[in-house]
């Protein structure tokens, strides 16, 4: 199991490789620039990513990663870009510097327990309309065209597209989508929704897929056209 860091902090270096290491992740290399991250990420498989925002180029620099990969990522920020500019851009996670270890080792913890439970589902494909969902590989195909996904989104879709025609809450999806996580809110939902259209609607701003019902939350088609159904609680 590949997990780089990019992080020029020595101490913030030998601390993830430490906590990685106890967790079982023998290979942990420390790379020294965004570059060289994504060049490694093109050449070989990686479970997970850790990395200095500041290092990685911020929010610009995660939307080049996420061209390249969509492994789970933890970006590790001091005084630099905002959490949620890093969320929508396709972070997975945000720990602001200075940060407990313990915070690091539950935060990584849970995303390689979420790789597991993908690797359970591997192969299943749920189809709604033309879209096809395939979450253990992070994608999703549309119109004859592949979109890779951040674990976020992938994981806020397969709920979706199990859910379809069903208007389900944002509480819901932080519950059924992404398992209770405290780091996820109502805005870390609008967000993730707001990146799915982009590559998803042929027009964004006028979605026909992923449409939103105010004051319910958002509900999944199978079709690009007709009026949004009325509330009805989903499953989670």
């Amino acid at each position: 199991m590949l997990v780089p860091i990019l992080e020029s902090d020595p101490d913030y270096g030998a601390l993830g490789t430490t906590l990685l290491h106890r967790l079982g992740v023998a290979d942990t290399p420390l790379v020294g620039s965004a570059a060289a991250l994504i060049d490694l990420l093109q050449q070989r498989p990686v479970a997970l990513v850790v990395a200095d925002g500041a290092l990685l180029g911020g929010r610009s620099g995660v939307v080049r990663l996420r061209e390249s990969s969509s492994a789970p990522l933890v970006v590790l920020e001091g005084a630099g870009e905002a959490p949620p500019a890093l969320l929508s851009a396709g972070a997975d996670h945000v720990l602001v510097k200075p940060f407990a270890p313990a915070l690091f080792r539950a935060t990584v913890e849970a995303l390689l327990r979420r790789l597991e439970i993908e690797r359970s589902a591997a192969g299943r494909v749920v189809r709604v309309g033309p879209l096809t969902v395939e979450p253990a590989a992070r994608s999703a195909r549309i119109e004859g065209r592949r979109h890779f996904l951040s674990p976020r989104e992938a994981d806020l879709l397969e709920y979706l597209a199990l859910n379809a025609g069903v208007v389900v809450s944002r509480r819901q999806i932080v519950e059924g989508a992404w398992g209770g996580d405290p780091e996820a809110s109502a805005a870390a939902v609008t967000m993730c929704v707001h990146r799915l259209r982009r590559k998803l609607e042929a027009n964004p701003h006028h979605p026909g897929l992923l449409r939103t019902r105010r004051g319910d939350g958002y509900v999944l088609l199978p079709g690009p056209t007709g009026p949004a159904p009325a509330a009805r609680r989903g499953t989670g």
